[in-house]
């Protein structure tokens, strides 16, 4: 008789199979829905598939790839911008420069967002960055969730400036009212930040407290917002000084208004034309589908939200929105995961190192939290 005791198991949720796999029902179903969108035709009846594929190829050849460049030197500008807006949030730990120091780790972690479930790719840049810069995981951390703040402020800044300047002859009735709601949401926001900025310390030991007294709350999930607090408020603690504030919320707000950019000049390669309000709701609207599970690159999901949105502006159709979603996704997803592949190769590590300092660190939980804007769209 065996007297020694079973091997520990890992929980049932903890298992990357039950991660995976509502990430993967989602993407099937997002693009089950997309094809048979595409498959609806003038008369209300449904083309078949074959006839859907010709549709895809015909929107393909017809595109005007000239738009390719610009797309591409946008995207280009975004991670610089993105790593200079990194070194500012890092300037309290050090003077790193934006291309050299930062841009590889900003890559890496992009394009393992890109091939690994749950948004682990940002702990691979937490772990590139620690590993070569001797800073502790915790310490950029912090950044990372500062990263997340101003990105959610930017995004609403576009959208409330999207939705209040549009005609109102031009907007679909149900978004006549949710402008006003969104407007709302953007001033609580930036309020609630402000005293967060300025009570840093007491507003972080408020909501601890309020989180130790709900009996409901998971320990786990209490814990991990606390950890996200703790670690935001050393960052915040640093963003005293006015300079510091106004460069941050400059480049948050430039590198999303970039990524705008991007999503005209894709529809503009398949004549579809939308302008600046349009294309700031398209980029609030994609920025909130990327929070969605899904199978890693956020296959799917944008495809849908380019189709559901753009009908409440264009009549051109499923089957041009679908196509131009795709080359929008493409011409991100292919040089990102590329070069960040390439720049994580010449590190020397391993991706064995990463997975055995994730299962050791603390950190790793908070990093990948869902319900976060996420830019490895763009």
């Amino acid at each position: 008789m065996n007297d020694s005791a079973p091997a520990s198991r890992r929980p049932l949720l903890k298992q990357t199979w039950v991660r995976v796999l509502p990430g993967v029902l989602v993407t099937f179903a997002c693009l089950w829905w997309a094809v048979d969108q595409m498959r609806n035709d003038e008369s209300g009846g449904k083309r078949p598939v074959s006839e859907v594929v010709d549709l895809v190829k015909h929107a393909f050849t017809d595109a005007d790839y000239k738009t390719l460049p610009l797309m591409l030197a946008a995207l280009v500008l975004f991670y610089w911008i993105k790593a200079v807006r990194w070194k500012l949030l890092l300037t309290p730990f050090g003077d790193f420069r934006p291309v050299r120091d930062l841009t590889p780790s900003v890559m890496t972690g992009f394009a393992f967002n890109n091939v690994l479930p749950a948004h682990l790719g940002e702990f691979v840049r937490v772990f590139v960055f620690s590993r070569q810069t001797g800073l502790p995981a915790a310490t950029i951390l912090t950044t990372v969730v500062l990263e997340r703040l101003f990105d959610v402020i930017a995004i609403l800044t576009l959208l409330m400036a999207s939705l209040l300047t549009m005609n109102v002859q031009d907007m679909p009735p149900e978004l006549t009212n949710a402008a006003w709601l969104f407007s709302g949401a953007v001033v609580a926001f930036l309020l609630i930040a402000a005293v967060y900025i300025i009570w840093t310390k007491p507003v972080s030991t408020f909501i601890e407290a309020v989180l130790r007294r709900i009996p409901f709350l998971p320990a786990g999930l209490s814990g991990k917002i606390i950890t996200l607090m703790t670690t935001g408020a050393e960052g915040l603690n640093s963003l005293r000084s006015v300079r510091l504030l106004i460069g941050i919320g400059f480049t948050s707000l430039l590198q999303w208004i970039l990524n705008g950019v991007i999503i005209y000049l894709a529809l503009h390669a398949f004549d579809v034309t939308i302008n600046a309000q349009v294309a700031g709701i398209l980029l609030f609207a994609v920025a909130v589908s990327v929070t969605i599970p899904s199978t890693p690159g956020y296959f799917g999901v944008i495809n849908v939200c380019f189709d559901m949105v753009l009908k409440l502006f264009s009549d051109a159709g499923s089957a041009v929105f679908i196509p131009a979603s795709i080359y929008y996704h493409m011409a991100q997803w292919i040089p990102v995961t590329a070069v960040g592949m390439l720049l994580f190769l010449r590190t020397g590590f391993r991706l064995s190192d990463v997975n055995q300092a994730r299962e050791k660190g603390p950190a790793a939980e908070a990093v990948t939290s869902p319900g976060e804007p996420d830019e490895a769209t763009a």
